[in-house]
């Protein structure tokens, strides 16, 4: 449980420090309106519960893929192709900023090292 409170910690800290970059802004904001996007679209089209489509849209950006939702239409099937493709996209960048943004925080924040 500890390690799980320092790592929530650690990513709280690249999270603010990321969102100095307009670049990981960017990225961020595009993610959430790819997120709800998604989360509409399967609200409408496959009748799911918000919950239900918001999971689906979250599970499929991170090609998690349970099994459990699944599309049921052509129209569902072609929107998920080019969701999944954005949505994954989107969830390696804000990743790999907040990495990088986290290391560059925790190199520059050493102890005995300058500032």
């Amino acid at each position: 449980m500890f390690g799980f409170v320092v790592l929530a910690a650690a990513l709280v800290t690249a999270g603010r420090e990321a969102w100095r970059s307009p670049s990981f802004r960017g990225a961020a904001l595009s993610l959430l309106l790819v997120l709800a996007t998604g989360t509409l679209f399967y609200r409408v089209h496959e009748h799911w519960s918000v919950l239900e489509s918001l999971y689906f849209s979250v599970t499929t950006g991170l090609t998690i893929g349970y099994g459990d939702l699944a599309p049921t239409t052509a129209l569902s099937r072609v929107f998920t192709m080019i969701y999944a493709a954005s949505a994954v996209s989107l969830f390696a960048m804000v990743g790999g900023l907040l990495a990088r943004t986290g290391l560059a925080h925790r190199r520059s924040h050493r102890p005995g090292e300058p500032s």
